[in-house]
């Protein structure tokens, strides 16, 4: 019997100024030797949580009258907490041609500049943020000040748009209206609820109430009422972008960690500081990062992946070439283009590291 042939994977250097290849970033010590430990430790293969975890043990959390809260305060907790820290897609998140669409709520940070439409459940999207697409919120939708939309605003649930808001197409609530001072609507709106003119709750209120009923915090009888008649209760993490997140046709960027979930269906270019897309997930796109790639089983990338450290887990599939510094690529992964790898590659066995 004739003997099958073999692939031959090539490890050889990062190419120079002359090449085209995607170019990486220096590290600086501190981050190298971080990288070094994750790289060595291993890692559970179940998703890691987005809110940090309360347990019984902990302290008690402080208890908040949220009526007293203003805005800068709830600024100040909402940035310190895990909300915008990574970038969030779940699983089944669908980011097609001109829409980015989840069967969950969406939460984008401010100033952000989204060229796609979003569908979801209950939708939040921070100030001075400009969205280029459509809007479907199967729940409530909150707009907040000065924020800009291309595109048709479609909600069935309540909404509420903050003073400045412009919206550059349709408005169609299934319930109530809360619309702040000089909000611009270029064309028919229509509203099944009532219509109240003043400005609404900032978003940032609504997100602290988000992060309370997320994290099981506990306060006031007042806001606890206050909570179950805004949010729904959340039965997944939402998707999430974080605050100067920018996506367009070329790039899906990112000034965070990225975390994409099971079985998505993505198209364009992702950067991130690092990137982690779990199994069963289609990249129609390059992957690059300035720390960490981990692609995990049976995720197809159509596209190149560079980073200082990538992992390559079983069944993955990658049309692209690979570029870093430490290569790590399981015996049942493959790779269709070069793999180019300054401190080495290695070929295993082991999963989940």
């Amino acid at each position: 019997m004739a003997e099958e042939k073999k692939r031959i994977i090539i490890a050889e250097s990062i190419p120079g100024e002359e090449d085209s290849f995607l170019k990486l970033p220096d590290l600086t010590p501190e981050e190298e030797e971080e990288l070094a430990q994750s790289s060595s430790e291993e890692q559970k293969d179940g998703p890691e949580p987005l809110f940090s975890e309360v347990g019984p043990e902990a302290a008690a959390p402080p208890r908040l009258n949220l009526s007293e809260v203003d805005e800068d305060t709830a600024s100040i907790l909402i940035s310190s907490s895990d909300l915008f820290k990574t970038c969030y897609l779940p699983d089944k998140t669908e980011l097609q041609e001109r829409n980015l669409k989840t069967k969950h709520d969406i939460l984008v940070g401010d100033h952000c500049d989204i060229g796609y439409g979003l569908y979801g459940d209950d939708i939040v999207i921070s100030e001075l943020s400009v969205m280029h697409g459509d809007i479907v919120a199967e729940g409530d939708l909150r707009i907040d000040n000065f924020c800009e939309v291309h595109g048709t605003v479609l909600c069935n649930g309540d909404a509420y748009l903050g003073e400045g808001v412009k919206i550059h197409g349709k408005l169609n609530v299934g319930g109530n209206l809360d619309i702040g001072d000089n909000v611009v609507i270029d064309k028919e709106f229509k509203a099944y609820g009532d219509i109240a003119i003043r400005n609404p709750m900032p978003v940032v209120l609504y997100l602290l109430l988000y992060v309370m009923t997320m994290l099981h915090l506990e306060g006031e009888e007042a806001a606890k009422k206050r909570v179950e008649s805004l949010i729904s209760e959340a039965n997944a993490a939402p998707l999430v972008l974080p605050p100067k997140t920018t996506m367009d046709l070329r790039y899906f960027s990112v000034p965070t960690p990225m975390d994409v979930g099971s079985n998505c269906r993505l198209h364009g270019n992702i950067r991130a500081q690092s990137v982690k897309i779990r199994k069963d997930t289609t990249l129609f796109g390059s992957v690059q990062a300035s720390q960490r790639i981990k692609l995990g089983p049976r995720t197809a990338i159509h596209g190149d992946v560079a980073a200082q450290n990538i992992r390559v887990e079983r069944g993955a599939d990658v049309l692209g070439d690979v570029a870093g510094k430490t290569v790590w690529l399981h015996e049942d992964a493959r790779v269709s283009g070069v793999i180019k790898a300054t401190d080495g590659l290695t070929i295993g066995r082991t999963e989940g590291k």
